[in-house]
């Protein structure tokens, strides 16, 4: 039995396709997670991030950097028959470029497409999808590979953005459990960032925990120094005046 069902006549897929990119490769088929060779899992990668069609020899160049041109397109036409003789049809070729067939369904483009709702326009309905970007921390953390490097730190770069957004947006709404849910996983994201480490101390006090917006701050404050000998801006001081005052408190 072969991975998948051929396409059909107008070129889509008979049957639903996904590849989930966040955390680990999975390829979803009929509703069935299909197991496949990982040059496979990384030409089908390389297509669904590149979001367009690209040149063979670039493809082959890039996932088989080692190897000669010769047989770095051979690598390539290797997956690409064996993707075919097992009914997985997912590539699309059109003269020399190659590209992922639109029918097939990205993790990683629907959680980008959230992403910038969240940064531009915050909406309710938008908000209510949060708890999935906060679970889809990276993309693909498991591979080394050099040609995912700029793709992984412009998910980064977005995700964090947008967990910033919404926690500001729901700290407004007085949403103070979701608001904290998305500071925190901003911190984890980039622990010397401040902006999230002030939406979490302004949740942590709309919800009268001073103590903890206290210990928020000092934690950061002791890992902006040790790092690069830095304090924290007035702006975040000042959450904490009306209560503490760090300036006159701390060293």
């Amino acid at each position: 039995m072969g991975f998948g069902r051929e396409l059909d006549a107008g070129g889509s897929p008979s049957d639903p396709a996904t590849l989930r990119l966040t955390g680990e490769f999975e390829l979803v088929v009929a509703g069935r997670s299909l197991a496949i060779p990982h040059a496979a899992e990384r030409v089908l990668a390389y297509l669904a991030l590149a979001g367009r069609s690209v040149a063979r020899p670039r493809i082959a160049g890039s996932l088989w950097p080692t190897s000669s041109a010769q047989r770095a397109a051979k690598s390539l036409r290797n997956v690409l028959w064996r993707l075919h003789g097992d009914g997985l049809n997912l590539v699309m070729a059109q003269y020399d470029r190659l590209s992922l067939n639109p029918e097939v369904r990205t993790d990683f483009s629907e959680l980008e497409t959230l992403a910038y709702r969240l940064i531009e326009e915050p909406k309710p309905e938008t908000l209510a999808r949060l708890p999935l970007l906060i679970a889809r921390a990276e993309l693909l953390p498991d591979w080394g590979d050099e040609w995912l490097v700029s793709d992984r730190e412009r998910y980064r770069l977005t995700r964090l953005q947008a967990l910033e957004s919404a926690a500001h947006a729901l700290v407004s709404t007085r949403k103070l459990r979701q608001a904290l849910m998305a500071a925190s996983a901003a911190i984890e994201a980039d622990p010397l960032r401040e902006s999230p480490r002030r939406a979490a101390v302004q949740v942590q006090i709309a919800q009268g925990n001073v103590t903890e917006a206290i210990r928020e701050y000092c934690e950061y404050r002791a890992l902006l120094r040790d790092t690069f000998g830095l304090v924290p801006t007035r702006a975040l001081n000042d959450l904490l005046k009306p209560w503490w005052n760090p300036e006159e408190t701390l060293p």
